[in-house]
């Protein structure tokens, strides 16, 4: 039986994100990912992505969790001196409540003390309110890709923040 998309994730919204907590992805959250990325990119991840971030050294995928219930997630991938954010989304129910930005702040909090130099990420050209909050945290417009995503076909804008 396949999901209909247009369904919402939870008919229980949680009203209290103030216990908000953001976390290493498990196995078990997968399912939860999953339906948040189906109901937020119209060329989704596949779970198996996900669950080989979950096993790799190199990623660091992590969760927001909210009343028991996977709320929001950020996929990290660490290159040398570099974080590559692969991947950010929130349930869409529960946009604009500032989970997005409570898992950037978590992000730039875990890297703080360590010696990268540099996040960067992808982001579609007509995504405005990411770009938006992306350039609250200091991240700078530094190049495009063109035809990087499809479905619908666009280009991505490159951005970056400087750490040191």
């Amino acid at each position: 039986m396949s999901e209909n998309p247009k369904q919402s994730l939870s008919s229980e919204k949680p009203e209290n994100l103030d216990n908000l907590i953001i976390e290493k992805m498990k196995k078990e959250d997968l399912d939860q990912v999953v339906r948040i990325e189906r109901h937020s990119f119209s060329d989704p991840w596949k779970k198996d992505f996900f669950s080989q971030d979950i096993d790799n050294p190199s990623a660091l995928p992590l969760v927001a969790r909210a009343n028991n219930r996977v709320v929001g997630y950020i996929c990290l991938w660490m290159i040398l001196d570099e974080i590559q954010m692969s991947n950010i989304a929130v349930s869409p129910e529960l946009r604009k409540r500032g989970i997005a930005k409570k898992m950037i702040e978590k992000l730039l909090e875990m890297v703080e003390k360590k010696d990268y130099q540099r996040i960067t990420l992808d982001v579609r050209i007509s995504n405005q309110p990411a770009i938006n909050l992306y350039e609250k945290f200091g991240f700078q417009k530094v190049g495009q890709r063109k035809n990087y995503y499809r479905l619908p076909q666009e280009d991505a804008l490159l951005m970056k923040k400087i750490l040191r």
